[in-house]
């Protein structure tokens, strides 16, 4: 990883002010959003989640789940444990710059913190079958490209709805994966 684009994000995160949302009946969760060098171009480690899982299925996502409070001490910890169960990336391995803004998930009942982090490239990640059907990478280049975010409009329940998407080869980022994205496009805008 570039180390000054990781010295750099982890300052911007720390001196900002994020949104921290708590509504009741919401259930907290956390995420983690993968930094990692290929091919010499910075770029994020995206999941395709399980066509079996219970909320969310075979949707592009970032590695995460539920805050479980008798196993982890706190969200940023939530998200290492998830990562692990579900990509196999070893909490040691990884390096916390921060968190974005929470979101809250539209046809679920979740409020997301993300923790952006280094995590090294090449790796020998291990999808768990049961939660992860891919890992893919995407160069933040190809993400910030003027014509990478696209407006569509989708059929839910016979309603039109636009919803905000980033397709790239073959995969659709949207819905709180893609705010979540657009939130760290957001923050690296800011480094200049």
């Amino acid at each position: 990883m570039h180390d000054s684009l990781v010295a750099a994000l982890a300052d911007a995160l720390r001196a900002r002010r994020r949104i921290v949302l708590a509504p009741p009946g919401k259930t907290a969760a956390a995420v983690l959003v993968p930094l990692l060098t290929v091919d010499r171009e910075p770029s994020l480690l995206f999941t395709r989640r399980a066509t079996g899982l219970p909320h969310h299925q075979g949707q592009v996502a970032f590695p995460g789940g539920r805050h479980d409070p008798g196993a982890d001490a706190d969200l940023a910890a939530t998200a290492l444990r998830e990562a692990h169960e579900e990509i196999g990336l070893a909490p040691a391995d990884v390096r916390v710059l921060g968190a974005l803004d929470d979101i809250e998930t539209v046809s679920t009942r979740f409020v997301i913190t993300p923790f952006v982090a280094g995590v090294p490239w090449p790796y020998e990640f291990r999808p768990c079958p049961a939660e992860v059907d891919a890992i893919f990478t995407v160069a933040l280049g190809t993400l910030r490209d003027p014509g990478a975010l696209r407006r569509e409009t989708w059929d839910f329940d016979g309603h039109a709805v636009p919803v905000d998407t980033y397709p790239v080869d073959g995969h659709v980022i949207w819905g709180a994966t893609q705010r979540i994205t657009r939130n760290l496009l957001a923050v690296l805008d800011t480094l200049g």
